[in-house]
C-alpha cells in the first residue's frame, strides 16, 4: 500500500499514473514477496523445525530411528522441506494478493484509478520471466530455509542446554541464506532479462 502510495504521488506529478503497476511488480512481486514470506517462514516454522529436531536428538530418538532402520531423511527430513517450499510459495501468492488489494487502496487514496485499469496495467507488466523466477524463488527459498533449520537441529552434541543455541543458529543462517538466494536469484533474472521496469 505504502510503495503504491508514494509511487502514485511522485508519478501524478511527472504524468505517469500509469507506471504504477510497472513499480508493484518491479518492487513487490519480483523482490520484496518472496523475501518478506522467507522470514515469515524463518521466525515462524525454521524455529520450531530446529528446535524440535534438535530435542528429538537429545532424547536420542534419531539412534532409535536408526535401530529400526528407519530413514532419518524420508522421515523427519524430506517432508519438513516439500512443506516448507509449498507453503512458502501458497504464502507468497497470498501476499502477493493482499499488496494488490493494497496497492489499488493506495493508489486511490488521494486520486481515482479504476480496479481494472490497475489490474491491467500489472497484467501488462508481468512477463513469463517473472512468474518462472517468481515460483523458483518462492520454492528454492522455502527449501533452503527448511534444510538449513533441519540441519542445525541435528547438528546438535546431545547437551539440552544446547537446543537454544542450536535454533538461534538456524535462524541466522537460514536468513542469511534467504538473503542471498533472493540476490542471487534477482541478479540471474537481470542477467538474462536485462533491467527494465
Amino acid at each position: 500500500m505504502i510503495v503504491s502510495f508514494q509511487s502514485n504521488m511522485g508519478l501524478s506529478l511527472l504524468g505517469g499514473d500509469s507506471q504504477v503497476g510497472r513499480i508493484l511488480v518491479f518492487v513487490l512481486f519480483r523482490e520484496l514477496t518472496p523475501i518478506a514470506c522467507s522470514i515469515i517462514l524463518i521466525a515462524r516454522s525454521a524455529t520450531a523445525m530446529a528446535a524440535e529436531l534438535a530435542t528429538i536428538k537429545v532424547q536420542q530418538e534419531i539412534e532409535a530411528l536408526h535401530v529400526m532402520g528407519i530413514s532419518v531423511y524420508h522421515y523427519l527430513l524430506a517432508p519438513r522441506i516439500v512443506a516448507s517450499m509449498i507453503s512458502l510459495f501458497c504464502m507468497a501468492v497470498i501476499f502477493w494478493m493482499f499488496s494488490i488489494a493494497g496497492g489499488w487502496l493506495g493508489v486511490n487514496y488521494d486520486g481515482h484509478m479504476p480496479i481494472d485499469q490497475f489490474l491491467n496495467s500489472i497484467a501488462l507488466s508481468i512477463r513469463p520471466g517473472d512468474l518462472l523466477f517468481f515460483a523458483l524463488k518462492a520454492l528454492t527459498l522455502g527449501g533452503a530455509v527448511a534444510y538449513i533449520a533441519c540441519s542445525r537441529g541435528l547438528s546438535l552434541k546431545n547437551a539440552p542446554f544446547e537446543v537454544p543455541i542450536v535454533t538461534n543458529k538456524a535462524v541466522v543462517d537460514a536468513l542469511t541464506a534467504a538473503i542471498s538466494i533472493n540476490l542471487a536469484f534477482s541478479i540471474l533474472f537481470y542477467l538474462v532479462h536485462g533491467i527494465t521496469l
